[in-house]
């Protein structure tokens, strides 16, 4: 999150311009669109059910009101002031961002990335300028899509979208950096499309599968073998995160080799977050009856922040520089070695998932935030015999 200025009221008739804010040169929406001119996510299920019941349970549908995200905006308020709240809102709540809701007066505009946002945005600039969108302010209940046989009758008007069937759309939120200094703040974007992922998928494919069946079945009469399932699956979604990396052990040299490697994720991991996530490995050492004798961390993948006065690890609203990033590649393997200790017979390995970098835990168990929906989850486990 950047600091930004509030949103301004100006743009052309037709749509919303994306425009440069002059205190930090990042990317913002503006317009004539009003909070009370979207409609809220219930009108559109009344013809939408099934995908209106999938993103209320996405990560897109809590972005506003998920609770790590409130603990870490007040953290941001408090340190760079209310500003900071345009910077964050600009795609933790795009439709109060667009309608410049600021006091979240509508309810519309609590609902997170919602239907009448996602699917009004014309245009992109995949760039590390955040919040690159365009939204169709002079417009805003013309719906776009990736159908160009779409008949939604006199609910709303409709227009097909190429945009929102590439990955360049997700990069008006998963790729930013920040505009004073280019420290990349979220590169989900830029990771996927240095991959081989980036020449045959798209993000769409990965994280909206393809089903068969009918957008509207209220409505329509139309079957589609190709329907986008709305649940947005990424880390947080049940079984999300199985086999997405195999863990491997071995002894060469005398020592335990590990390896890690990429096998589904069509980008580098751990993914989003920006510094605000990580994945532990780790190895316990048994002797011969059994016994642990010792456990040891061996790699963290993530990236780490310092801010201005070179205290580690900030958040990345304070991040002035990047003072460690480790990765695990995409369609890549990262090998790590450990020390075999003395008497040790049998090792076993961990890959764990942590939603939230452990290093701010501390504070919000504090401050009671609920952390139900952030709990570790091992990824991969690999065991071998020691000589």
């Amino acid at each position: 999150m950047i600091r930004l200025p509030s949103a301004s009221r100006g743009g052309s008739p037709r749509r919303c311009i994306v425009g440069t804010l002059a205190t930090l040169g990042v990317f913002a929406c503006c317009g004539h669109a009003v909070a009370q001119d979207l409609r809220p996510a219930r009108f559109c299920g009344a013809c939408h059910g099934q995908i209106r019941r999938e993103w209320e349970t996405s990560a897109m549908g809590k972005s506003w009101k998920n609770p790590v995200f409130q603990a870490f905006l007040t953290d941001a308020k408090a340190e760079l002031g209310e500003k900071v709240l345009a910077s964050c809102v600009a795609c933790h709540a795009p439709a109060a961002a667009v309608t410049a809701d600021y006091k979240f007066e509508s309810p519309v505009s609590q609902e997170g990335v919602t239907c009448n946002f996602c699917h009004n945005v014309s245009a992109v600039d995949p760039s590390p300028s955040p919040a690159s969108y365009t939204f169709d302010a002079a417009n805003p209940l013309l719906m776009r899509g990736p159908y160009s046989d779409s008949d939604p009758g006199s609910a709303h008007g409709f227009v097909y979208s190429e945009i929102h069937t590439k990955g360049e759309f997700c990069a008006a939120c998963h790729e930013h950096a920040a505009a004073a200094t280019g420290i990349p703040i979220e590169a989900t974007y830029s990771r996927w499309k240095a991959s081989k992922a980036a020449g045959g998928k798209q993000c769409q494919d990965c994280h909206m599968p393809l089903h068969a069946g009918e957008a509207a079945p209220n409505i329509s009469k139309r079957s589609r073998g190709k329907v986008h399932a709305h649940s947005f699956r990424g880390a947080h979604g049940v079984g999300a995160l199985d086999s997405v990396v195999v863990l491997g052990a071995a002894v060469e040299g005398g020592r335990l080799k590990l390896s890690v490697a990429n096998r589904r994720a069509g980008h580098a991991l751990p993914g989003g977050g920006g510094g605000m996530r990580e994945i532990a490995l780790s190895v316990t050492f048994f002797g011969a009856a059994g016994e642990s004798l010792s456990s040891a961390s061996v790699q963290t993948y993530g990236i780490q922040y310092a801010d201005a006065k070179g205290a580690t690890p900030v958040p990345k609203w304070l991040a002035a520089k990047v003072v460690r990033q480790v990765e695990i590649p995409p369609e890549g393997t990262a090998v790590e070695w450990c020390d075999i200790p003395p008497k040790a017979r049998r090792a076993a390995a961990f890959l764990v998932y942590h939603f939230i970098d452990p290093a701010y835990l501390p504070a919000l168990k504090q401050r009671q935030v609920d952390l139900s929906a952030h709990q570790p989850v091992v990824m991969a486990r690999a065991e071998t015999k020691l000589p």
